[in-house]
């Protein structure tokens, strides 16, 4: 069962010389968390007040961008895009075999937000820190330990969302993961203060996320090795992102084939260098006081095109495993009785136009990538579109165990059959108890049209759980509860 519930949250976002040294015993002599007080148990991503200023004061559409979470000019620009390939990193056309590893530091001074929002405990859930050269600062890493250590295990790496995992809504809080991947003695590590980075490499730096931004780098070179070493890994590992690194996981992969010998990829979008990827990077890097061209630079740009995923769809055929869920946006009874159902009526309201809008733009974007490796004659990746579903932790959880069996048999192991979708998302014992009780899926539309329920639906408020996530975002003037 899942650990905790997510909490109310206000009004937000839509939403690494040679060998790695291994420090251990080292207390806190360094600034891990780019200056922020360990002993602080807030949210970091809440003390980010700028934002980056653009086409805002344009009449009309110039509010309307900037409502949804962006006035980055970039974003609304270049409707027609290059599709001209670029295979190597501009960056570095050298590679980066020469770059120093990680520094793994076991026994770091915990920090308490994420006692308070992950459930490091010591024991299951654990702390870790990582010094990033590329990025020189410590990333602070959750690790949730298989059952048995007894022998090597391989590692799965879960990406957060837009605000990285560092609030409530994680993989910890809002799925079965932590007795999932415990129980089947994988280890799990979660790289934390990757808010609004899309765990990408920057071409700028952004003080307002803590400066350098090199998380493709810190994942597939610096991290790894000495990590794995330190936890008790195989050599095996995984991957998987959702929201806003959805997208990211499917460019890692596209970089790097089978590097994680399994990926999943949930309700992202895979595109840099188009319009409909830029304008949805917009609006999530918005809360974060920065531009789709801080990350990617120019449209069109060598490295855009790098870095978009339908561009270099080709790729993917060397990658074994990969899954690519999206839903498509259309509610059903998981969002008014799941376990991460909001049980207000503004939350409701949130997951059924909020949610809705943003499943439906990664649906699209996970389409086009699906028409590009058709275009390639790709038939290996698993793509797994789900006929109901808003952006939402409950339907993630599901493809969370759709994708288990893939994963596991990237590690060689035997995972089981990939299990059946619930057309409804709820087990039979909930769905006859809600119908029992009068709760309807009319009732929440009447709480959606802003009316309220009848009497015996019910429908009574509950205190609020925000279970749901944004690649999109939401601004102050919507009222969204939404974040990732």
């Amino acid at each position: 069962m899942r650990a905790v519930k997510s909490r109310i949250l206000t009004t937000a976002v839509a939403t690494m010389l040679g060998v790695g040294t291994i420090a251990a015993g080292t207390t806190g002599a360094y600034a891990y968390d780019y200056g922020m007080d360990p002993r602080a148990n807030g949210n970091p991503i809440r003390d980010i007040t700028e934002r980056p200023a653009g086409i805002s004061d344009i009449p009309l559409i110039g509010d309307w961008l900037t409502s949804t979470g962006s006035s980055d000019a970039s974003a609304s620009s270049g409707f027609i895009t290059s599709a001209r390939p670029q295979e190597g990193d501009p960056r570095y056309p050298d590679g980066k075999a020469h770059l120093p590893k990680a520094q793994i530091d076991m026994n770091p001074e915990v920090l308490a937000r994420l006692e308070r929002f992950a459930n490091v405990d010591g024991e299951r859930i654990r702390q870790i820190n990582a010094y990033s050269p590329s990025m020189e600062r410590w990333i602070p890493l959750v690790w949730i330990v298989p059952e048995d250590t007894s022998t090597p295990r391989p590692t799965l790496y879960a990406l957060g969302g837009a605000d990285g995992g560092l609030g409530y809504d994680n993989w910890i809080n809002n799925t079965d993961m932590v007795e999932l991947m415990s129980s089947n003695n994988v280890n799990v590590i979660l790289p934390m203060l990757g808010s609004y980075s899309y765990y990408a490499d920057w071409v700028e730096e952004n003080d307002s996320l803590g400066g350098k931004q090199q998380w493709e780098t810190f994942l597939t070179h610096e991290l790894p090795e000495p990590l794995e070493a330190a936890i008790g890994g195989d050599g095996q590992r995984s991957l998987i992102g959702m929201s806003m690194s959805g997208g990211s996981v499917v460019n890692i992969a596209s970089h790097q084939p089978n590097f994680y010998s399994s990926v999943a990829a949930l309700s992202g979008c895979a595109e840099t260098n188009s319009w409909i990827g830029r304008r949805g990077i917009a609006a999530t890097v918005y809360n974060g006081n920065a531009t789709p061209t801080q990350i990617f630079g120019e449209v069109d740009s060598d490295y855009s095109r790098y870095n978009d995923p339908v561009i270099n769809a080709h790729r993917l055929a060397d990658q074994d495993n990969l899954y690519v869920f999206a839903a498509s946006g259309v509610w059903s009874e998981i969002d008014v009785e799941g376990e991460n159902a909001p049980t207000d009526e503004d939350g409701l309201k949130d997951r059924l136009t909020a949610g809705f809008r943003i499943e439906a733009l990664s649906n699209t974007c996970t389409h086009n990538l699906k028409a590009a490796t058709d275009y390639h004659g790709i038939d290996t990746i698993h793509y797994d579109f789900r006929p109901t579903g808003t952006h939402a932790w409950d339907y993630w959880n599901e493809a969370l165990h759709r994708f288990f069996p893939l994963m596991m048999q990237g590690f060689g192991l035997d995972g089981g059959p990939i299990p059946d979708y619930n057309d409804t998302g709820l087990d039979q014992s909930t769905l006859s108890s809600t119908l029992s009780s009068g709760s309807s899926l009319a009732g929440a539309a009447g709480a959606l049209e802003g009316s309220s329920p009848s009497a015996g639906t019910g429908s009574s408020t509950r205190e609020f759980i925000a279970g749901s996530s944004a690649l999109d975002s939401l601004s102050s003037a919507t009222g969204s509860v939404y974040e990732d």
